[in-house]
């Protein structure tokens, strides 16, 4: 158990080892961005964008693991996250069967130039503005945590990818996950090993009802469930990697369809590693605290910090682990800071700014130099946001909800387009717009009540009773009584569970769109692309 006297994670100095150790990987990410950006220049924007076609799928999807709030979700609500692992397999089976065989055919250096053959201009740049957007709220987000103390490395990061393109982006990428698995790995083992082992966690974890594994309660107030989890997060996951533009313009940039393949596999088997770890770090911050809440007792200002606050609490006295901590955490932003960029780079350009450049002999040079520079606007646009986070909650939680209003649409539109044929661009943009309309107004009102109301969920009981220093309540958690009265001051439809989000806007868009398609008389498909389908609908040859 740790005491008041140790120390906290904001106040702590990292020694020199932890500086050679940020030096270290700054240099080698210097030189990676000025590798491919300076020696191995991109002279034309297809090989800006795919990597010029001769990477390998190794590097490819070893960049993006999620790494914030996933400690402190199972900290805080028990293992209902597990359930994710059924959304990542799901996920990883619609990229592989349904999204990639026509996104690889197409090769489009934009996803959202598939909604332009399927539908219309209008719809890819209604979606391609939409997508930019949610860029510019997740980024910050996925900053925030592990990186705002690090402000001026993500500062750096802009000038790294800003020359070297997709290339620079994956292979520092590559760099930044290894780095994160090995601090992970390291502080899990020192974790275990500080709390007793994994007999004593799951002793512990399971008194203080932690392991939740299979909460059947179909309602869809209860803020986790099975249901909520694996139903929520597979249409989330869905965004940010079947139809996401970062995800699929690193597969397009494997040699062939088998690579991309492979790649979303190696992703997939990472993925559920890398939930399963944080899972169990979350566990062992329970077991070790179980006693004396550092959220409760303000040690911490919030439960997003209790990952941190624990690795400098248990792993401070080994001399450059902390900084090697700190760099994983910095990686993590980074790594999802430099996909992102380069993506926004490519969509604004693609969809914004080629259309009204001259075809020349310098077309293609000038593009690149273009991308390059939004690439450094977008990144001094991100960070100024980060500060705008703080008082927006959870990480976890607002980054779902906030993408949900877009999300929503955004599945809904790829997947009428990819596996329902007679929904055609009338259809299709009426659907998008009533969804993202009714979006807009079901999450910012869900939102308003909240923040009004100051209705939180409740966490599961943490005690604090064997804190070091007097405090006047033994257990701290919500007083059902006043959390009743909270509840009841809300509609009951603004409460249900932010992990519902994406479906209700998923839902709306379907129903909307094929309604309107049938009302509108336009269900003929004989005149459609079957090369704009997914296999199955090809082989089936639906007809109404």
């Amino acid at each position: 158990m740790f005491n008041s006297t140790e120390i906290n994670f904001l106040d702590v100095k990292l020694s020199w080892t932890d500086y050679i150790l940020f030096g270290t990987l700054l240099s080698m990410s210097v030189l990676i961005g000025g590798w491919f950006g300076l020696v191995r220049k991109q002279t034309t924007t297809t090989e800006y964008n795919f990597g010029g076609k001769t990477m390998n799928y190794f590097p490819v999807h070893l960049s993006g693991i999620a790494l914030v709030g996933v400690p402190a979700e199972i900290y805080q609500y028990g293992t209902h996250y597990l359930a994710t692992i059924v959304s990542v397999i799901l996920t990883g089976l619609v990229t592989v069967y349904i999204c990639l065989p026509v996104f690889y055919h197409l090769q489009q250096p934009s996803v959202f130039g598939y909604l332009q053959l399927r539908f219309s201009r209008s719809t890819r740049l209604i979606y391609s503005f939409f997508y930019i957007i949610t860029l510019f709220i997740y980024v910050p987000i996925v900053i925030y945590v592990p990186a705002l103390g690090l402000a001026q490395v993500t500062k750096i990061s802009i000038h790294v990818i800003a020359p070297g393109g997709l290339k620079a982006v994956v292979w520092t990428d590559t760099l930044q996950f290894t780095i994160v698995v090995v601090s992970i790995v390291a502080i899990f083992a020192i974790g275990v090993k500080t709390v007793g082992g994994f007999a004593e966690i799951f002793r512990v974890t399971d008194q203080g009802g932690r392991l939740i594994f299979l909460d059947l309660n179909p309602s869809p107030f209860v803020r986790n469930s099975f249901f909520a989890t694996t139903l929520g997060m597979t249409l989330h996951f869905f965004a940010v990697m079947s139809v996401n533009q970062g995800a699929i313009q690193k597969l397009l940039s494997v040699p062939t369809e088998k690579n991309a393949a492979i790649a979303t596999l190696i992703m997939s088997i990472m993925e559920i590693f890398m939930k399963i770890l944080f899972v169990f770090i979350g566990l062992i911050i329970y077991t070790r605290y179980r006693n004396c809440d550092p959220v409760s007792t303000k040690i911490v200002d919030r439960s997003d910090q209790i990952f941190p606050f624990f690795v400098m609490e248990v792993t401070g006295h080994i001399p450059g682990l902390a900084g090697l901590f700190l760099t994983g955490l910095g990686s993590a932003a980074l790594s999802t800071m430099s996909t992102n960029l380069n993506v926004i780079s490519g969509i604004v350009y693609e969809d914004f700014i080629e259309p009204w450049i001259p075809d020349n002999a310098a077309k293609d040079a000038n593009g690149t130099k273009i991308m390059k520079l939004l690439v450094v606007i977008a990144g001094f646009i991100s960070i100024g946001l980060v500060f705008v986070v703080d008082g927006l909650g959870t990480v976890f939680q607002i980054s779902i909800s906030l993408r949900s209003v877009i999300d929503g649409p955004m599945v809904g539109i790829f997947f009428l387009g990819l596996m329902v044929p007679w929904v055609k661009t009338r259809g299709a943009l009426i659907g998008t717009f009533v969804s993202f309309v009714f979006m807009l107004w079901y999450v910012g009102s869900s939102e308003y009540y909240k923040l009004k109301f100051k209705t939180f969920s409740d966490t599961l009981p943490i005690s604090v009773e064997q804190c070091p220093y007097p405090l006047n309540n033994t257990v701290i958690h919500s007083s059902p009584s006043q959390n009743e009265i909270e509840e009841n001051s809300i509609p009951l439809i603004y409460q249900i569970s932010f992990l519902y989000y994406t479906a209700i806007g998923f839902i709306v868009m379907c129903v909307v769109a094929i309604s309107a398609s049938f009302i509108l008389k336009e269900t003929d498909i004989d005149n459609v692309n079957p090369e704009h389908f997914t296999p199955f609908v090809k082989r089936n040859e639906w007809r109404i």
